[in-house]
């Protein structure tokens, strides 16, 4: 309920987007039960609006700064469980019946760091380069369907745990401003990034709202690039 008030808010000049078109599922997708819950509650929906899920969006994550040497064998299964079986699981349910109605897309909002794994920040990394691999494999299925898969790997994006995040840091360099610990923490660290910020969230999710539509049937196993030009590649 809260989520949904949320996005009414910020939507509130947006006729499209009505309290009846908008349903929430609170679910635990990074378990085998949990998903299966999760599906079988949503099929619920499905059956009442006499209708089946069009566009999948696995944006289910965790991430932390940790010493590589530090982070046990639990917390890489958590990373494992959470970023990459959550896909797994939903996708499995939900692309058979994408290909059979032939319509449908899946997206993983996966990281630029799936493509430029940070030492400080491996166990993530790793979990981004599998959501990748498993796009690109899944997005073979679709051949000669109108089903598509892509992933979207943003850059540094100002998300709750970030802002946390930049508060410490912040506290450990002497920095009271949020902005002033932002243009430091990314001429320290992110000295790649042409923006020189974090990418709001809504910048992320415009490129992952033209990937959902009929606009991108064209793009189908491709990795999109949302960080700001923070990965040197042409």
């Amino acid at each position: 309920d809260k989520t949904i008030a949320t996005i009414l808010k910020d939507n509130a000049n947006n006729a499209n987007v009505e309290a009846s078109k908008l349903f929430g599922v609170p679910g635990d997708v990074a378990s085998a039960d949990g998903t299966a819950k999760f599906v079988e509650d949503v099929a619920a929906i499905e059956s009442k609006l006499d209708t089946q899920v069009y566009g999948l969006v696995n944006n289910v994550g965790i991430f932390h700064v940790q010493d590589f040497a530090e982070i046990s064998d639990e917390k890489w299964n958590e990373y494992y469980q959470t970023n990459t079986m959550s896909g797994v699981r939903l996708s499995r349910h939900y692309l058979p019946k994408m290909l059979a109605k032939n319509e449908g897309r899946i997206l993983f909002i996966s990281s630029e760091c799936g493509v430029r794994p940070l030492p400080h920040m491996l166990a993530y990394s790793v979990s981004k380069t599998s959501q990748i691999a498993l796009a690109r494999g899944l997005a073979e299925m679709t051949k000669g369907t109108n089903v598509t898969v892509n992933s979207v790997l943003p850059g540094p994006t100002m998300t709750g745990g970030v802002r946390e995040y930049m508060a410490d840091f912040g506290k450990a360099h002497g920095i009271d401003d949020l902005d002033e610990a932002v243009a430091a923490y990314f001429k320290e660290h992110e000295t790649t990034s042409l923006l020189q910020r974090f990418l709001d969230p809504k910048e992320v999710a415009n490129v992952t709202t033209f990937l959902l539509s009929p606009l991108a049937s064209g793009v189908n196993g491709s990795a999109q690039h949302v960080d700001g030009g923070i990965v040197r590649h042409i």
